[in-house]
């Protein structure tokens, strides 16, 4: 099971989103303010986050650059009215994986999100990663590895 989580302060946007990416294999949950997503992301993991900057309380990229200062890599789209080219660059450079312009196409954005939950999430910042050592021999009388 996949969990999204939704920032988006348009109820019926966030609504029709959810409706669109809900589905056997993965929840949408969401949050209409900054202060919102903030509790609802120290409550639980997701595997994709969907930020919108345009927000009642400040700006969806205060949060991105919040997750990435503190390791997590959680994949994250923005999705977002602001359609300047330097609002795309400063979104993709603070972070996100993704960035779609409003108006958009619904069947474009399951596309991009299936895209991004195949992905996987990689793991956060001083994850334990067991790896088994690699160890080689050279054999001097033959002149080779072994």
């Amino acid at each position: 099971m996949k969990h999204i989580f939704l920032l988006e302060d348009d109820e019926t946007l966030a609504r029709g989103i959810a409706m669109a990416l809900e589905g056997a294999e993965r929840t949408v949950q969401g949050a209409g303010t900054l202060q919102q997503a903030e509790i609802c992301l120290m409550e639980k993991r997701f595997d994709l986050l969907i930020l919108d900057l345009n927000l009642p309380d400040g700006n969806g990229l205060t949060l991105l650059r919040q997750l990435r200062q503190r390791g997590d890599a959680v994949p994250v789209i923005l999705l977002t009215a602001n359609d300047l080219e330097l609002d795309e660059v400063t979104g993709l450079e603070a972070g996100a994986d993704d960035y779609i312009t409003k108006p958009f196409s619904l069947a474009v954005l399951r596309a991009r999100v299936n895209a991004q939950l195949r992905r996987g999430t990689p793991p956060t910042a001083g994850a334990l990663v067991n790896c088994t050592p690699f160890v080689r021999q050279y054999d001097i009388l033959s002149n080779r590895w072994g």
